[in-house]
């Protein structure tokens, strides 16, 4: 059966002395056991209802109420906590009752202050459980003392003192422990502020006088100050807090002081090598910059002497090769000036067969010197590799001569690499006479291709590899091979290991142009007496291949579209004036952008501007883009014989083409044909 609790009986029966206090600022005394009031001499209608501040006020005796401060300031923690707060033993005086002779009675208690919470976790009420302790102390006078004592020996160990700063006289009160701290004599007193400034070092006095008025006003602050005195600097750190009275008046400042002058000379040496590392580090990096300045200069003055000794030699070698095709092509013209002067016709078309020869080997030469220097623009376009080697077979082997063999290895089923047609033949050919030229007493050529694919590890032999696929064509001989240094400065500019006059240094240079350009990869394998593999990595040509390049066998011609012809050249522009005539087409000209743009601005219709890049003050990509302003959908072609911007993945736009100089005619046509839609169907 059950039986209810009787809460009252149980409060009453409980040990200890026992309130119940409200949740708020003034702390109103809600309950109040018997035994509370009959410690406190008081009675439950006189403290019900009340603060337990107004009930038990200050002791007059008492001039700075102590125990009423830590008692507010354990209450106040507990409001913000939500915990438990143990109190130390705390005097609090009572009021006699006035049969007694009233007044006030010496007390000594050892309160705990708990929170009451309610269903979300708020302080409803607050349990405060206090014992009286009075016979305790005041019958073994030394205890209090003793530990007293006991925490004063734990301050001095600590290098921590601490002080008391009552606001109502402004006196201040410092402990043993902070007396000797401050290193006062004996009898000598800091009971102001102000007279505490003056044992302050200069320097930190106002920050300390602005440390006590926050105090004043009740904030927490920290403070780290030092003390004038000769020496080392000694630093202090201070906190300290406000305690209130019974009518939550602020009443007095307790704090302490801590000696951290062995924190703060460290961390000042540590500053201090810090600031000589820097020191030390700026003095090296400046010695280290000036041997690295040095250095660079003498490394360029090394590598302008190793050009102009590169540029000599290929001076000697273009100087020769040049001077033979200049004489076929003058010795021709001449020669058929004179028949043509006699009105003799024979063998003039030997002569122009013979000038035009000369004329492309010069223009192949001047491709060499391009493509080393990647100005030379790329038509990319899907290749056969496999059926360009076998168009090339033949050529190979009358180049290479009757005591070397030519050997073909072609893997079946190859994709198209993309790559130029015309560079790419190039390459072939003169890694092959290279191989032929390491065997002056004969052997063996193999020109082999394959796939090869690239895959994400790394691979230390071949760096510069990008991952992907490639075609892999490679020309292995068996010839005397190279050593490691010669292989290292294979593709130098203008490097050669054959006499002046014999060889311009552009054969492998050229090749990695081309390659490297097309974004390709160049890989020599040799040792001396072994022979040489070059492996040219080939991209594989990615999307529509129906259009494998073919030559078309019959020159389109025009059906009377107008072309509008820019270049600052004469002979140039009246022959490509002339060969578009003869195609059928309409053709306007211009010498340079400030002729072209009143044409462009007209109403005239153009069907293709033709424009040279680097024409005089605007050029021919700016002209373009003049152009695509006033006409949008125009077609535009660019002509260029050296054009380093050309080769840009932006230079050209929507039905933008571009053609090198020196082009052949039919060649020319062809792209023309391409620009205007005379292949469309």
């Amino acid at each position: 059966m059950k039986q209810a609790l009787d809460y009252q009986a149980i409060f009453e029966a409980l040990p200890n002395l026992n309130l119940i206090l409200s949740a708020d600022p003034e702390f109103i005394m809600l309950a109040a056991s018997d035994a509370r009031l009959s410690a406190t001499n008081t009675r439950r209608e006189d403290c019900i209802g009340r603060s337990i501040f107004e009930v038990f006020g200050n002791s007059p005796d008492e001039p700075v109420a102590f125990g009423v401060g830590v008692l507010r300031a354990s209450l106040e923690r507990v409001l913000e906590t939500r915990a438990m707060d143990r109190m130390a033993t705390t005097r609090y005086d009572i009021p006699r009752p006035a049969s007694e002779g009233g007044g006030f009675e010496v007390r000594y208690w050892s309160p705990i202050n708990l929170p009451l919470l309610d269903e979300h976790g708020e302080v409803a009420c607050i349990i405060h459980q206090t014992r009286d302790v009075t016979d305790e102390v005041l019958g073994q006078p030394g205890s209090l003392g003793h530990q007293d004592e006991r925490f004063r020996a734990a301050l001095l160990a600590s290098g921590t003192g601490t002080f008391n700063w009552y606001l109502d006289d402004g006196s201040l009160h410092f402990d043993h422990a902070l007396e000797q701290i401050f290193g006062l004599p004996l009898g000598r007193k800091l009971d102001t502020p102000e007279r505490l400034l003056e044992y302050v070092h200069p320097d930190d006095r106002e920050r300390l006088r602005q440390a006590f008025a926050l105090y004043a006003r009740g904030e927490e602050h920290s403070v780290e100050f030092r003390l004038a005195r000769p020496g080392a600097d000694q630093w202090l750190a201070c906190k300290a807090r406000i305690f209130r009275g019974a009518g939550s008046q602020r009443s007095f400042v307790a704090g302490a002081c801590t000696d951290i002058s062995a924190r703060k000379h460290a961390e000042e040496a540590l500053r201090i090598s810090e600031q000589r590392q820097r020191q030390l580090n700026e003095t090296l990096e400046a010695r280290v910059a000036a041997e690295v300045d040095r250095r660079s200069r003498t490394e360029e003055a090394l590598r302008q002497a190793q050009k102009m000794e590169a540029v000599g030699q290929l001076t000697g070698g273009i100087a020769h090769d040049f001077n033979n095709l200049l004489t076929g092509i003058i010795g021709s013209l001449d020669l058929m000036q004179r028949r043509h002067r006699r009105g003799d016709g024979q063998d003039v078309e030997r002569y122009i067969n013979s000038a035009v020869t000369s004329a492309q080997r010069a223009a192949a030469l001047t491709q060499r010197l391009l493509a080393f220097s990647r100005r030379q623009t790329l038509d990319l376009k899907p290749v056969d590799v496999n059926r360009l080697v076998a168009s090339l077979e033949d050529l190979l082997h009358r180049t290479t001569g009757e005591n070397i063999t030519l050997v073909t290895d072609l893997s079946a089923g190859l994709q198209p690499a993309c790559m130029d047609v015309n560079q790419l033949e190039s390459a072939l050919i003169n890694l092959v006479i290279n191989a032929r030229d390491a065997m002056p007493n004969g052997g063996r050529i193999t020109v082999a291709t394959r796939r090869y694919t690239k895959s994400g590890a790394p691979d230390p032999e071949r760096r510069g590899l990008n991952e992907g696929d490639y075609i892999l064509l490679s020309v292995t001989d068996t010839g005397s091979g190279m050593t490691p240094e010669v292989v290292e400065r294979a593709f130098e500019p203008f490097f050669t290991t054959k006499p002046i006059g014999q060889g311009t240094g552009l054969g492998l240079s050229m090749v990695y142009g081309y390659i490297k350009q097309a974004k390709g990869y160049v890989q020599i394998d040799s040792e001396p007496g072994r022979g040489s593999c070059v492996s040219l990595f080939l991209p594989v040509h990615h999307g529509d291949v129906s259009s494998v390049t073919d030559e078309r066998e019959q020159t389109p011609r025009g059906t009377g579209e107008t072309i509008l012809v820019v270049e600052d050249e004469p002979v140039v522009r009246a022959l490509v004036l002339e060969v578009l005539d003869d195609l059928g087409y309409r053709t306007l000209e211009a010498g340079d952008a400030t002729e072209a743009l009143p044409i462009i601005e007209s109403v005239q219709r153009i069907d293709l501007l033709v424009t040279d890049v680097g024409l005089p003050g605007m050029n021919g990509r700016q002209l373009a883009e003049f152009a695509r302003l006033q006409r949008p959908d125009l077609k535009i072609l660019f002509a260029t014989g050296y054009a380093e911007s050309a080769t840009s993945a932006d230079f050209l736009d929507r039905d933008m083409a571009l053609i090198s100089k020196p082009f052949a005619i039919d060649a020319f046509a062809t792209k023309v044909g391409e620009m205007l839609g005379a292949y469309a169907g």
